[in-house]
């Protein structure tokens, strides 16, 4: 059975995502972005970074990608190791926190400079996770909350979150630097 991906829920999600944008004064994007470009093609106007480790997806991807995009090779972790500067990072991890966390760590310095960060995580635990202790402790939203507070060294204000169905449990968490209140 295919899983069906870019549901009615991550619609409304990116939709949310977009208004913020559009709301603020956004100017540089980096993205984890489907294959179809759903996310970037909402923003034409924009400049849109987008990160992509997977050699199949990639090539599918760069047959169709919207001007409005840079395709970028490789894992999002690189964009940490350039030393570049984004007012808007979307994680759009497919997977649990507990395997992409080392990513995040690799961005932190990067995220200081970013306006605002959006995560998206499966909330799936599998036997292995909990074998190793490596799980949630409480409420997932506020223990993941306070991971991400904790890895990149930011008290990032939460500004929406919401936990939803896409062929698994996810959760979305847009979070605010609060060193952009103080602009």
């Amino acid at each position: 059975m295919k899983k069906e991906y870019n549901t009615n829920n991550k619609d409304r999600i990116r939709n949310i995502l977009v208004d913020l944008i559009r709301a603020n004064n956004i100017n540089s994007i980096v993205a984890l972005e489907s294959p179809e470009f759903i996310f970037s093609k909402a923003l034409p106007e924009k400049k849109i970074v987008v990160f992509e480790n997977d050699s199949e997806t990639f090539d599918k991807m760069e047959k169709s990608c919207p001007k409005n995009v840079e395709l970028v090779w490789g894992d999002i972790s690189k964009f940490g190791v350039l030393n570049a500067k984004a007012d808007f990072v979307w994680l759009d991890f497919y997977r649990t926190w507990m395997s992409e966390k080392g990513k995040l760590a690799t961005l932190r310095d990067t995220l200081k400079g970013t306006k605002y960060l959006v995560v998206t995580f499966c909330l799936r635990e599998s036997s292995h996770h909990k074998t190793t202790g490596n799980t949630f402790d409480g409420d997932y939203q506020f223990d993941l909350i306070n991971k991400i507070q904790s890895i990149t060294g930011i008290d990032w204000k939460v500004i929406y979150g919401e936990s939803y169905f896409d062929s698994v449990q996810m959760v979305t968490i847009i979070l605010k630097n609060p060193l952009e209140d103080l602009k």
